[in-house]
C-alpha cells in the first residue's frame, strides 16, 4: 500500500533530466551517476558522487601520495597519485557534486591533463552535475546512468532508448504503461538460503516509455529473521508499487 509519494528532479551527467516519483517509505537516497565519453584520442569513464566523497582518496586510497589542486571558475580540479605511482585520478570538485576519472598508472603529464580538462565541460548544481564534451563533432557520450543509494534501497535509472535491448525477451507484468520483471540475484549459497522467500533475493526491473530502472533491497542475510518483519515488507511494497522514473533527454 502506498501512503504518499514525492517527486524529485535529477540531472544526468549528459544533461538529461529525470523526474523520479518515490514513496515516502523510500527514505533519503544519496545520488550518484556514471558516464563515458569517447572522441579521437580520448576514452574516459566518469563516476559522479555528492561533494565530499573524494576526501577519502588521500587518506584511505592513496595515503602518503601526491595531491595537487587547480582552481577553476565554479569548481576545483584535484589530482591524486599513489605514493608508488601505481594509480591516480583526476576529480572535478564542485560545490554540490564531483566527477572522478581514474588512470591505471601514474598521473599523466601536465600537457595531457590540460588537454583532458579543456575537452570536458563540468557544470554543477543542486540537482546534479553535467560532464559533457566541449566539442560535439566526432564525440560520443554513452553508458550514462543515475542511481540513488541508501542502506535499504538501490535504484538505478538508464535512458530507455539505449537500455531497452537489455530487457528480457519475454513480456513483463503490466502496471499501467510500465512493464515489470524480476530476476534472482547472484547470491552465494549462504545468502541464498537466508534470503529465499523474501523480496531481497530479487532484482526488479521496470521499463517506462522513457526510462529503464532497476530496484534492489540490499541485505546480506545475517539477520534473516528481521527480513520478514511487517515494517520492512511495507517499505518494499510501497517502493515497488510507487516508484517511477521518466527520462527527458
Amino acid at each position: 500500500m502506498i501512503t504518499s509519494t514525492f517527486a524529485l528532479t535529477r540531472l544526468a551527467a549528459d544533461g538529461a533530466r529525470l523526474t523520479i516519483d518515490l514513496p515516502v517509505e523510500t527514505g533519503t537516497l544519496e545520488w550518484h551517476g556514471h558516464t563515458r565519453i569517447a572522441a579521437p584520442g580520448l576514452l574516459r569513464a566518469f563516476s559522479l558522487a555528492p561533494a565530499g566523497h573524494s576526501k577519502a582518496v588521500p587518506t584511505h586510497i592513496f595515503p602518503g601520495g601526491r595531491a595537487e589542486t587547480f582552481r577553476r571558475r565554479g569548481y576545483d580540479l584535484r589530482l591524486y597519485e599513489a605514493a608508488d605511482r601505481s594509480n591516480s585520478c583526476l576529480i572535478w570538485a564542485g560545490p554540490y557534486h564531483e566527477a572522478t576519472t581514474w588512470f591505471n598508472g601514474p598521473a599523466p603529464r601536465q600537457s595531457v591533463l590540460n588537454s583532458l580538462a579543456a575537452a570536458i565541460e563540468f557544470a554543477d548544481g543542486p540537482e546534479g552535475a553535467k560532464v559533457t564534451p566541449r566539442l560535439k563533432v566526432g564525440t560520443q557520450q554513452f553508458g550514462t546512468s543515475v542511481f540513488g543509494i541508501s542502506d535499504r534501497v538501490l535504484i538505478m535509472a538508464l535512458d530507455a532508448r539505449t537500455a531497452r535491448e537489455s530487457l528480457p525477451d519475454w513480456q513483463g507484468m503490466a502496471r499501467g504503461d510500465v512493464e515489470v520483471w524480476k530476476d534472482a540475484l547472484a547470491l552465494d549459497p549462504e545468502q541464498k538460503a537466508a534470503l529465499t522467500g523474501t523480496p531481497y533475493e530479487w532484482r526488479y526491473t521496470f521499463a517506462s516509455p522513457t526510462a529503464v530502472f532497476t530496484v534492489m533491497f540490499p541485505k546480506d542475510g545475517t539477520e534473516a529473521a528481521a527480513l520478514r518483519n511487517s515494517r520492512d515488507q511495507a517499505m518494499v511494497d510501497a517502493v515497488l508499487g510507487g516508484v517511477r522514473v521518466e527520462w527527458a533527454a
